[in-house]
């Protein structure tokens, strides 16, 4: 008789039936493949007591912060646009329906995600309609009135201030930005938050993508509110000049917002006046989040042994701090028997923390990183105060959920992706441990209690290797897609270094920052920059001794499937958790971009040109090319050899006089660049791409010649061009979509200059008769065939440079 069927023929229960897959597999080939039925039908049990046990840890809540991320990722990397009214009478039908379905597990899993999807892709268009930032549309030199927002002062002793824009005058912006962050190279009176701001500036937008597929400079500034970089043609003054007005004071929350700059810029100015050097400067970043003044010496240290995360205030530093504050509290109330008999010690060191954590939030500027860690702890802290269990994935997941309800842009960002992935990695590998001692933990805890100190020291050598290997992989996709690195040895390096700064730097900061008022915090702050010394010493010595693995270009999809291999392990509580293996298998093959490098590369400046040799160099036309822009080439496409020094970059050696270059690229495309527009048509006639650094009117060459402008790379972006090997005729490739995305519209607006005649009498906001110099240009014809807007037209402009935006990193500094 079947062992798996009665009498009547009919299936026995799932506990009769689970020897079966055992018998089925000791029996011989012929007998295995007459039972491919019963082993269907024991798969399909065993993935029923799977969904039972995800079921029972109610995994489906997880649910909603990766549905979320799947629709905000839909809208931003994919270009779904939805209209905002159906995608929110979507996600209610879809939730609706999860709710009606509770018997149904994998019917109403199915609705929560597609419902939380929708919800998403609503949210996130709701942000962009909602974002009423202005983007300069162009470079313009003009006069500003305005309130500082922030203060930061880098390496070299130059200012940089977070600016409030309130008027423009001489000329009048037609576009003016809201906010600017101004560069101040001259000798002034350092401008303290809150203070007025006025002086002649040169602005400039965010630039795109350094090329095709790159990241997007323009993205974050758009939803930080962020519309121009620029820098200050002399000393700004706090006297308005003719024609500005004096703008109004910060009201309401601004103040509270003001009072916080000025007390972390007060600060971070004692911190370096106390340590001198990189180490103050890597001090205060670590205390008030200011890295302004971090040298790129040490930067590049600290990302070459994949240390950099500690330069950002994130879940380390406020954990550190958070537990410092709780052991302290708890050993001043133990001082006391009686408050320690009577009260809850352990809860009020918890609401100590969480008002201490709140405080550095605060005082570090609130990015991404910091943010999820503060929402982690105080939810953490909030569990430890109601007697709940602080340390679970469902924190994560609530702290995601948060984030990316009240911003859902960042989960575009790489600091949100490997911040979460990383904590949530960290979670479920301390819920694995967990899980696999619980049995033994009494019998152990009691044997190592036995055996002394140095098993505790052997505990925390451990702990650190492994939340250095645990968190390294999870943020190693994340790092590699965005920076086209992996730091191949950070174990080493966190392992040299993560004792100092969890038992010794932070601490120190911690005590200094509580004396600081009474004049004391030197007593802390010094041997904090004794310590930090050492840090740096390591970190240079590793960085010579160790290669900084560049590894190309990492494709979407790739990291889609390592992220959801990250998810799977971390979110899943049963063996479901092994489908992590066939997904990361998949990633890691389809990761690597195997797409051939274009043989052409413009940056949108039209300054910017390079060339892909065959070997994977990249040669570049300027003797001295923009490193920021080199370095993100380099990053990209040059993976397979070590670029040279900035001073030793190889050149394409063209052919050169004073105002234009012609060369061939490896692949045999004849390139002719110029900066004066009056060889466009000697360009276009001896060229199969022809590059005028000009604003000039001609959108297309007769020859059939691929015309490159500055027109024409506003709206386009960077460019990548290869031989079509068919035709021979170039095929460009496009960093700026069309139609562009809400971040890249000021690409299609007029030119930001423009004059007006001042009404009788009213205050004149232009008394200078020379504005014309300043007024509206025409507007650039698209690349790809249609003009994409009308607007006055002006002849006068053609050494206008409207591709030159700004970086973060290079802010407009180029220009002066």
């Amino acid at each position: 008789m079947d062992p798996t069927h009665d009498p009547d023929g009919k299936t026995q229960s799932a506990d009769a039936r689970r020897f079966d897959l055992g018998r089925l597999f000791a029996a011989g080939p012929l007998r295995r493949l007459a039972d491919r039925r019963l082993l269907g039908e024991t798969a399909a049990i065993w993935l029923s007591r799977q969904v039972a046990i995800e079921t029972g840890a109610r995994s489906a809540f997880h649910l909603m912060p990766v549905g979320l991320i799947l629709g905000i990722v839909a809208v931003h990397g994919l270009g779904w646009r939805p209209i905002v009214a159906v995608a929110g009478t979507s996600a209610a039908a879809l939730l609706l329906a999860a709710w009606r379905l509770s018997d149904r597990p994998t019917g109403r899993n199915l609705a929560l995600l597609g419902g939380f999807v929708f919800l998403g892709a609503a949210l996130s268009l709701a942000e962009i309609a909602t974002t009423r930032t202005t983007v300069i549309s162009g470079t313009a030199t003009t006069r500003i009135a305005g309130r500082v927002v922030e203060r930061s002062i880098d390496d070299r002793g130059r200012y940089r201030y977070l600016v409030d824009i309130a008027a423009t005058a001489r000329p009048l912006l037609s576009r003016p930005p809201e906010r600017a962050r101004i560069l101040v190279n001259s000798r002034h009176e350092p401008f303290e938050p809150g203070e007025a701001f006025y002086g002649l500036v040169r602005l400039g937008p965010p630039s795109g993508p350094a090329y095709p597929g790159g990241y997007d400079f323009a993205f974050s500034p758009f939803f930080d509110g962020l519309g121009a970089y620029g820098f200050s043609l002399g000393a700004p003054t706090r006297a308005p000049p003719e024609g500005l007005e004096m703008p109004q004071p910060d009201q309401g929350p601004g103040t509270i917002t003001v009072f916080l700059a000025q007390l972390r810029e007060a600060m971070t100015d004692r911190i370096r006046a106390v340590i001198p050097g990189p180490e103050g400067a890597v001090a205060a970043a670590l205390i008030t989040g200011e890295r302004q003044g971090i040298p790129e010496e040490v930067e590049t240290w600290f990302r070459s042994t994949g240390i950099a995360h500690v330069l950002s205030i994130s879940g380390l530093h406020l954990a550190i701090v958070a537990g410092a504050v709780m052991v302290l509290v708890r050993s001043l109330l133990a001082l006391s028997p009686a408050i320690a008999l009577r009260s809850q010690a352990k809860k009020w060191a918890a609401g100590c923390a969480l008002a201490i954590a709140a405080l550095y939030l605060g005082l570090s500027g609130a990015n991404v990183a910091t943010q999820r860690a503060f929402v982690m702890l105080a939810i953490m802290l909030a569990a430890v105060i109601f007697d709940r269990p602080a340390l679970t994935i469902r924190n994560v997941s609530i702290a995601a959920t948060l984030i990316i309800l009240t911003a859902p842009h960042v989960v575009m960002t790489a600091s949100f992706q490997m911040s979460f992935a990383a904590t949530a990695a960290l979670v479920g590998a301390y819920r694995a441990l967990s899980e696999a001692g619980r049995q033994r933990r009494e019998r152990r805890d009691r044997r190592w209690a036995k055996r002394g100190p140095w098993v505790h020291a052997l505990l925390a050598v451990g702990g650190i290797l492994m939340t250095s290997l645990v968190a390294g992989a999870a943020t190693a996709p994340f790092s590699a897609y965005h920076f086209h690195q992996v730091a191949a040895f950070g174990l080493i390096a966190n392992l040299l270094t993560m004792p100092l700064f969890s038992f010794v730097i932070m601490p120190l900061a911690l005590i200094g920052s509580l004396l600081m008022p009474f004049g004391l915090d030197a007593l802390c702050l010094q041997p904090m920059g004794i310590a930090l010394g050492i840090v740096l010493d390591i970190t240079e010595w590793l960085a010579g001794i160790v290669p900084d693995q560049k590894i190309g270009l990492v494709t979407g999809i790739g990291l889609a499937l390592l992220a959801a291999a990250i998810l799977a392990v971390t979110l899943l509580a049963s063996w479901l958790r092994l489908t992590a293996l066939p997904l990361a298998a998949a990633g890691l093959f389809l990761a690597p971009n195997r797409t051939p490098p274009p043989d052409l590369l413009i940056f949108e400046s039209g300054k910017e040109v390079a060339t892909i040799e065959a070997d994977g160099t990249i040669a570049f036309l300027r003797k001295r090319p923009n490193d920021f822009v080199a370095e993100q080439w380099e990053r990209a496409y040059a993976a397979s050899s070590d670029p040279p020094p900035q001073s030793g970059r190889i050149r394409i050696a063209p052919a050169c006089d004073a105002h234009l270059c012609s060369f061939t690229t490896p692949a045999g495309l004849k390139v002719v660049w110029t900066d004066d527009y009056r060889q466009t048509g000697y360009a276009c006639d001896h060229a199969d791409v022809a590059i005028v650094a000009r604003a000039i009117r001609l959108a297309a060459c007769r020859s059939g010649a691929k015309l490159v402008t500055l027109r024409t790379l506003r709206v386009s972006g960077s460019l990548a061009i290869r031989r079509d090997p068919a035709t021979g005729r170039p095929a460009v490739t496009y960093a700026i979509a069309e139609p562009p995305a809400p971040w890249n519209r000021h690409r299609l607006a007029p030119w930001p200059e423009s004059w007006r005649k001042p009404k009788p009498g009213a205050q004149s906001q232009a008394t200078d008769s020379a504005a014309p110099a300043g007024a509206a240009t025409a507007v650039p014809t698209s690349p790809r065939g249609r003009a994409p807007h009308a607007g006055p037209a002006r002849s006068d402009q053609p050494a206008a440079r409207p591709g030159s935006g700004s970086t973060p990193e290079a802010e407009a500094g180029e220009d002066q």
